[in-house]
């Protein structure tokens, strides 16, 4: 006898399959090559999958509900990880012969930076790529599953509409004018400590030059660094932090919806808002190539990125109508303005100049 939970969810799914075009009985969809019924069969035989990610299960549960009623025969099991673990776990086990990661998704966009060319991810071309932009495939075997905003997120209680920063400048402006208020509550990653701190705050910082370092040291010692974006939304909500800067979206926008989440508010920094690409890849040597295959499309078709958007995430697609989800790249680009994006990616600079970046970072964090 089936759980009555898991009969509901199943429910939902097979719902969420007649809707979005991915039959239930699983045959290729629209547009794919005909021999893509060969992947869907070689699946049957696989044993599920395994993805290592920085994503929470709420993040999780909306694509998941779609990919498992498209193919109910393949269990995914996720684990949520902060971004380095993501791949330092990985990397450990590789090779080793113990069960391990079938795909990585992480915003340690350093990681996605020094497989780009290595030959760690397996060189797949989805037959998705034609309807996505150009940044979502940076690589071979390097794919963008999302592109999300960093934002600015404070506590509506504690802080007036006059003290609640609109961009990183603004968030200067009123710390040092406002010492005693904000002294030790800003909050934001830790570019010393965190994979996705470094690339967040390298780019921003690359894109403000001299004087983002400068503005950076004036309220350093003010800032208290964590690694984890949800840590962050639950102390700013308890009142240790009142505002949190360049915090991941996907931390926040599911967490307005829940209990509490009134105290909370957040902006899109006016100043420039950090756009994070969040990678995505299989493995080379992975034991479920097909079953990985298949989530790699689902998770990049209309459908998959309408169900990414509904957990949170920022679809990449422009296909994807933003009154199905919360916030699409487009519409976040039309609401900050193209020249105020700053695009969180894979670059090369995030290996060769870490090092001395993170010094820096230390130095302006004691504001030097």
């Amino acid at each position: 006898m089936k759980h009555p939970i898991a009969a509901g969810l199943l429910a939902i799914g097979l719902a969420a399959a007649t809707t979005t075009g991915f039959a239930q009985d699983a045959k290729v969809p629209a547009g794919y090559p005909a021999d893509y019924a060969s992947v869907i069969d070689g699946s049957r035989s696989e044993s599920g999958l395994v993805i290592y990610s920085n994503m929470a299960d709420t993040n999780w549960q909306p694509v998941l509900q779609g990919f498992r009623a498209a193919y109910p025969w393949i269990k995914v099991e996720t684990l949520d990880l902060g971004s380095g673990t993501v791949h330092s776990r990985w990397e450990a086990e590789a090779g080793s012969g113990s069960r391990t990661a079938d795909i990585l998704i992480s915003g340690a966009n350093d990681r996605w930076a020094a497989y780009a060319g290595g030959g760690q991810m397996m060189d797949y071309q989805s037959p998705e790529l034609a309807a996505l932009p150009g940044f979502a495939h940076p690589a071979p075997g390097i794919y963008t599953l999302s592109a999300d905003p960093l934002v600015i997120t404070y506590n509506a209680a504690l802080l007036t509409d006059d003290q609640r920063p609109t961009g990183f400048a603004s968030l200067v402006a009123k710390a040092t004018a406002d010492h005693d208020s904000f002294d030790g509550k800003i909050t934001t990653y830790d570019a010393a400590r965190n994979s996705f701190g470094l690339a967040a705050w390298w780019s921003f910082l690359n894109a403000k030059g001299a004087d983002g370092w400068a503005e950076l040291a004036k309220i350093g010692p003010m800032i208290r660094g964590e690694v984890s974006g949800g840590a962050m939304n639950e102390k700013i909500a308890t009142g240790e932090y009142v505002v949190g800067v360049a915090v991941s979206g996907i931390t926040i926008f599911p967490r307005l919806d829940q209990p509490g989440g009134e105290l909370l508010g957040f902006a899109f920094p006016d100043d420039g808002t950090i756009m994070m690409l969040r990678g995505m890849g299989i493995p080379k040597g992975t034991a479920n190539p097909n079953s990985a295959k298949l989530f790699i499309d689902y998770a990049l078709s209309h459908d998959g990125q309408t169900l990414i958007g509904k957990g949170g995430l920022t679809p990449l697609r422009d296909d994807v109508d933003e009154a199905e989800v919360r916030y699409t790249y487009q519409g976040i680009e039309k609401t900050v303005g193209k020249d105020k994006m700053i695009i969180a990616g894979f670059d090369q600079g995030l290996i060769a100049e870490a090092a001395p970046f993170v010094e820096k970072w230390k130095a302006a964090m004691a504001g030097q």
